[in-house]
């Protein structure tokens, strides 16, 4: 017989597991928030519920030396959107701010990097994204 209170940890247990936010890699699906390829990173903001985040980890090429982007889509959306870039091996914040303002982000080849994007609330109707490529 199992007790309510058992069935209540669990329940809570499954439900923050159920809000963590993927990490998406390579060979992510059309619908991801963040697509990683070996140009660069893919932002959809619209594929994210209003108040949610995703992240994307990724590895400086070779050869890169930094990394330019540049918002597409619905500029209010972009402009509220907050991008932030960590190294994930200390974790220094190395950019953080809003699709709209991210130009370009000097980088070391072989670094590690986390990608956050996050939407705001009260957008749902407006696409908004950025590609941020390699140079």
């Amino acid at each position: 017989m199992t007790s309510p209170r058992l069935l209540l940890a669990a329940g809570s247990a499954a439900a923050s597991l159920a809000g963590i936010a993927p990490v998406i890699s390579h060979g992510a699906s059309a619908v991801q928030p963040l697509r990683v390829g070996n140009d660069g990173v893919a932002v959809a903001v619209q594929q994210l519920q209003a108040g949610t985040s995703a992240d994307a980890r990724l590895v400086v090429p070779a050869g890169a030396r930094a990394l330019s982007g540049a918002a597409s889509g619905s500029p209010t959306l972009a402009a509220r959107s907050r991008l932030t870039v960590t190294r994930s091996t200390d974790g220094a914040t190395l950019f953080t701010g809003s699709l709209a303002t991210f130009r370009s982000l000097p980088v070391a080849p072989g670094t590690a990097l986390v990608l956050r994007v996050e939407k705001p609330a009260g957008f749902g109707g407006l696409r908004a994204g950025a590609t941020l490529r390699w140079s």
